[in-house]
């Protein structure tokens, strides 16, 4: 039998009617009991995904490195074409 614990905080947001509406089929897709347990897990599991600034930083870097590899292997063909 799973233990709960208490939720004491509260957190209030508001939505226009379409905005609700689709939480609340969004909700009823997932299987959630209610649209608060939906929501409380939609925003914690957002909470632990990297920010979209961290997500551009990291592209950056890998199309920096795609840059190096691809500079270098043009050096390897230009001088095994010309020696």
């Amino acid at each position: 039998m799973p233990v709960y614990r208490p939720r004491t905080r509260l957190v209030n947001f508001r939505l226009s009617e379409d905005e609700y509406e689709r939480l609340k089929d969004t909700c009823f897709r997932s299987g959630a009991r209610s649209v608060s347990d939906y929501a409380r897990a939609a925003v914690l599991a957002g909470a632990v995904e990297p920010s979209h600034e961290n997500r551009w930083q990291e592209l950056e870097i890998s199309v920096r490195k795609l840059e190096d590899q691809l500079g270098r292997l043009m050096e390897k063909e230009l001088v095994s074409a010309h020696g």
